[in-house]
């Protein structure tokens, strides 16, 4: 999940990135690339057609809210490896 969230790609690249995630069961990681992907294409032009910065706060944001999932989720499985799934 860290390539996927990490590494700058294509719209299809990012795409296929998304679905492995969700077809591996990661649906809010799935949803959080996606979302820092659209705001990390997301870009203005200012009046005289050059491109603004985008919004750098709402980058910012979703980079944030996708290194702490994927920080959460990294220990969970390391977690679930060393000491096992707990019964249901």
């Amino acid at each position: 999940m860290s390539r996927a969230a990490a590494e700058p790609a294509r719209d299809d690249d990012r795409r296929e990135h998304v679905a492995a995630l969700h077809r591996d069961g990661f649906v809010n990681g799935a949803r959080l690339v996606a979302a820092l992907g659209a705001v990390a294409a997301y870009r203005t032009r200012d009046a005289f057609g050059r491109l603004d910065d985008g919004g750098p706060d709402r980058y910012a944001a979703q980079w944030l809210a996708t290194a702490v999932y994927l920080a959460g989720t990294e220990a969970a499985l390391r977690r679930a490896s060393w000491y096992g799934q707990p019964d249901a």
